[in-house]
């Protein structure tokens, strides 16, 4: 008799059986989640523009990084709120208040005419961005018997991933294809009807599901909660990126012309405001009536295993993300460095996204906590084969490992996250699927401002004794400007690629780590064997 895992093992069969509302509910809220995750990436293919139009100094990376950091920070601060929102009001008018927030902030950053304006926007369109994931997790385990739910976020999980995969691809084709001066603005603009087909869709598909006592919300969201945890997050954020100010004053970026971070002599006192912020959340979390993130959760030892495997996953996950690029960066022409920073990703998350569903589908035969296990160990493989092919001169020899380290990351994503929400009760399963997007994005948060301090200080070990190249007297511009490009690519270039190697190692270590929580998680089937005992 073939398992009910088997039986599903396309998206159709998944949904199948659905009221034709419900089906159209589905897709619409996958849609929203794909246009939502192509602008998580997109900005890496039009950056550089992005930048030289805004009159933003190049050296000032830690101002207009934010760009990237306030579209993630709103998405973290999204997650939770809105997958409380959601269990209060319906999915339906979540998601349809999500998308509206999402299409006004890609309005603001396509008119948005300075560095602060641009800012904003994205952590307008972050916000909305990231309220629709939640709503659409939450939505499927709605509407979903248990036995096809692992499966079915594996899919959402895919479309997630698929975004992020073709994201600078999208920004790269968009610049190329629109004329004229600032084209990147139209990566921004064309939100705007990829969003309305998705408003229509699940205008069309009726209302869906909607709780019984949603009048009243407002009175029963924990704002207190969320206004603390946004703060919390903020701090955090700000206090990371001014510690790249912790060194001597005319190193790294300084010395290139960039200006002094106003917030650098406040490092200390940003991050232990977060950490205060952080213990007044906890301390009122505890006693409110209706909690943003309901501590009692983290009583379940499933799901706490499932939540702290999630964010450890995530800081091992973005190494890949960032670190492919900036080996691009490093050696390509400006000009290539989107395209072939997309093109040596596609591996790595068409892969991710591939075997995300995979992943669901394996776990619902084999158990959640053998198809994680497995997974981890595939990304730690893939991770060591990028420690040691980087600096071998090709980046074909990248894709064997990114190719493994993918697979393993598909494997994990579906089997964690459903366990934790499987865990949690019906009333605040939009909750938990909240939380598992939130500690991955937390993890990747955490895990890159580390590993960044990490690698920050570990090359200036490495450089550290070497003499500095100045102009000497009488020598031309043009002189000096050729000595400095031999020193960088003969000396400088070799010591930041082996500083590349040396965090893919350590993100394969943390992977091992994830082994840890995974190990405790359990499965579906496990549990139903432990409860007929």
């Amino acid at each position: 008799m073939p398992s009910d895992a088997s039986s599903q093992t396309s998206p159709g069969a998944l949904f199948a059986n659905l009221p034709a509302g419900s089906r159209g509910a589905i897709v619409a809220a996958l849609l929203a989640v794909f246009i939502g995750a192509l602008d998580l990436t997109v900005i890496a293919a039009i950056l550089p523009w992005m930048v030289t139009d805004l009159r933003v100094n190049t050296a000032d990376i830690d101002r207009y990084v934010w760009i990237v950091n306030a579209y993630l920070l709103a998405y973290i601060i999204a997650i939770p709120i809105v997958g409380r929102v959601s269990d209060l009001v319906g999915r339906t008018a979540a998601f349809q208040a999500s998308l509206a927030v999402f299409v006004i902030g890609s309005v603001w950053c396509a008119l948005a005419p300075d560095l602060g304006w641009m800012i904003a926007g994205r952590a307008v369109q972050g916000a909305g961005g990231g309220a629709l994931l939640p709503v659409t997790m939450a939505l499927v385990g709605d509407l979903l018997p248990p036995s096809r739910r692992i499966a079915a976020l594996g899919v959402v999980g895919a479309v997630d991933t698929l975004g992020w995969v073709l994201g600078p691809l999208w920004g790269a084709a968009v610049v190329g294809i629109i004329p004229g001066d600032e084209a990147w603005r139209w990566v921004f603009i064309v939100n705007v009807p990829l969003c309305l087909v998705a408003a229509i869709a699940i205008f069309r598909a009726g209302r869906g599901p909607r709780r019984a006592d949603a009048t009243g919300w407002l009175g029963r969201l924990d704002v207190a909660g969320s206004l603390l945890l946004a703060t919390c997050l903020l701090l955090l954020n700000l206090g990371l990126s001014a510690g790249g100010e912790v060194s001597a004053p005319d190193t790294g970026s300084r010395a290139l012309g960039g200006t002094q971070n106003p917030l650098a002599a406040y490092l200390i006192p940003l991050l232990a405001a977060a950490v205060a912020f952080g213990g007044c959340f906890i301390w009122w979390e505890r006693q409110a009536r209706t909690p943003l993130l309901p501590l009692t959760l983290f009583k379940n030892r499933r799901f706490a295993a499932a939540i702290a495997a999630n964010g450890i996953v995530g800081a091992a996950l973005i190494v890949a993300m960032v670190d492919v690029p900036v080996m691009v960066a490093l050696i390509v022409p400006e000009r290539d460095v989107s395209t072939v920073s997309a093109l040596m990703l596609a591996p790595f998350t068409l892969t991710m996204a591939i075997l995300s569903f995979g992943g669901g589908v394996i776990a619902s035969r084999f158990g959640a906590r053998w198809t994680a296990a497995a997974g981890l160990v595939l990304v730690a493989a893939g991770y060591a084969l990028l420690w040691f092919n980087v600096g071998g001169g090709d980046f074909l020899h990248l894709i064997p490992g990114l190719t493994v380290a993918g697979a393993g990351f598909g494997l994990v994503v579906a089997p964690i996250g459903a366990t934790a929400i499987d865990a949690a009760p019906a009333e605040n399963r939009g909750i938990a699927a909240a939380l598992v997007m939130v500690f991955r994005l937390l993890g990747m948060t955490i895990g890159i401002s580390a590993l960044t301090a990490v690698a920050v200080q570990r090359l200036q070990l490495l450089v550290g004794g070497l003499e500095q190249i100045t102009q000497t007297p009488g020598e031309s511009t043009a002189e000096f400007l050729a000595r400095q490009t031999t020193f960088l690519e003969s000396t400088i270039l070799p010591l930041s690629l082996q500083v590349v190697r040396e965090t893919f190692l350590i993100a394969g270590v943390i992977a091992l780590i994830a082994l840890i929580p995974v190990m405790r998680i359990g499965s579906m089937e496990e549990r139903r064997v432990h409860q007929l005992r």
